[in-house]
């Protein structure tokens, strides 16, 4: 009776254990939570200690790592952390320039990714019929507000280039496309145009533009009264500057409230990484000791202007990696974009064959 009764207990945590493994995870969510009751002071030349609302110091080694694991920037001021650790805004602080800054759940920067990267499928599947509504306003004979936007989303869609700021070229003395001037134009001609400025970091980016119509729109565009490359005329006959915001309001009428921008950058760099498989292939046989995602980063990263990490994290599908890792089927789609190249002369053709075959992988399951 006894050994029964032990079995019995035995059968019985076995299958409490069991059922406990079968329970569903919680899945982790992010608040909105604003509790910014720990505060950061200097300690030191370098060093820091934190203190909470009630004028406690934080001692607690989980908390401390937290913080740590933050990585907020020393010369942050007025530095103020979220005491709720699943808060989509983990602390905040003044930077150099005198800038509320703020930083981010690493879960946050992941689901903002995640939805970028999926809305790319709708962006595809809109993006010609965009094109088409830009050709047409760009088919009138004055510049206005809607021609000009027209002529910088064309521009975004071939070159990828980010998009500027007013606020930050005076800041920094850097440049985007609306920001952009006329001396930015390097070399014309009646096929292309060469742009060469300072863009964002820094970083002297030489942007050429081999589409002759484009090419002439940007060169009449450049005609206008003023500095600023693209400019338009209002109902008064008064000039202005395109801003960023005019843009964005443009392409939200034409393409859809649920694009930006940013969305033209990333579509454009996923586009260019197939575009360039060839040239990967080419350079990983001259070099054995070369690994085809890095290398495929790197290329990519050069059109853009960026650091191969922030390109791979960023801008590229995830889908690419996916697909593209297995040698055979990287063999396949560089096959097919060796055809596009060989196929069609025209820059534009080639960009829809390369787009087709972006949205069947990013398309894929």
């Amino acid at each position: 009776m006894a050994v029964a009764e032990k079995i019995n207990a035995k059968a019985l945590r076995t299958s409490t254990k069991k059922i406990k493994s079968t329970e569903p995870r919680k899945q982790f969510q992010l608040t909105d939570e604003m509790d910014l009751t720990i505060k950061r002071y200097r300690c030191g030349k370098s060093g820091f200690y934190y203190k909470y609302a009630s004028g406690r110091k934080v001692t607690s080694k989980r908390v401390l790592n937290r913080i740590s694991r933050l990585v907020i920037p020393p010369n942050w001021q007025y530095v103020q952390i979220n005491k709720v650790e699943t808060a989509r805004i983990q602390a905040v602080g003044v930077d150099a320039k005198e800038r509320r800054q703020y930083l981010y759940h690493p879960k946050w920067h992941q689901q903002q990714q995640a939805k970028k990267f999926a809305r790319l499928h709708e962006f595809g599947r809109a993006i010609e019929a965009f094109r088409e509504a830009c050709i047409s306003l760009l088919s009138e004979e004055e510049w206005t507000q809607s021609r000009a936007c027209a002529l910088v989303c064309l521009l975004l869609d071939c070159t990828g280039v980010r998009i500027g700021n007013s606020q930050y070229c005076k800041e920094n003395n850097t440049f985007g496309l609306t920001t952009l001037r006329r001396k930015h134009i390097k070399k014309a001609c009646a096929d292309s145009v060469t742009l060469n400025y300072v863009g964002k970091h820094k970083i002297n980016r030489v942007v050429t533009v081999d589409d002759p119509q484009l090419a002439a729109w940007v060169q009449e565009s450049a005609q206008a009264v003023g500095y600023s490359l693209f400019r338009y005329v209002d109902n008064n006959n008064e000039w202005h500057d395109v801003t960023s915001d005019d843009v964005n309001s443009f392409i939200h009428q034409y393409l859809g409230d649920g694009f930006s921008c940013k969305d033209f950058r990333t579509w454009a760099a996923s586009r260019y990484a197939l575009k360039c498989l060839p040239q990967v292939s080419r350079m990983l046989k001259e070099n054995k000791q070369r690994k085809w995602q890095p290398t495929l980063s790197k290329c990519v990263a050069k059109m853009l202007g960026n650091t191969p990490k922030v390109c791979q994290e960023y801008y590229l599908h995830p889908k690419l990696y996916e697909v593209l890792a297995c040698p055979k089927t990287r063999e396949k789609v560089e096959q097919k974009v060796t055809q596009v190249h060989e196929q069609f002369c025209s820059e534009y053709e080639q960009c829809i064959k390369l787009e087709s075959l972006l949205m069947d992988i990013i398309s894929s399951e």
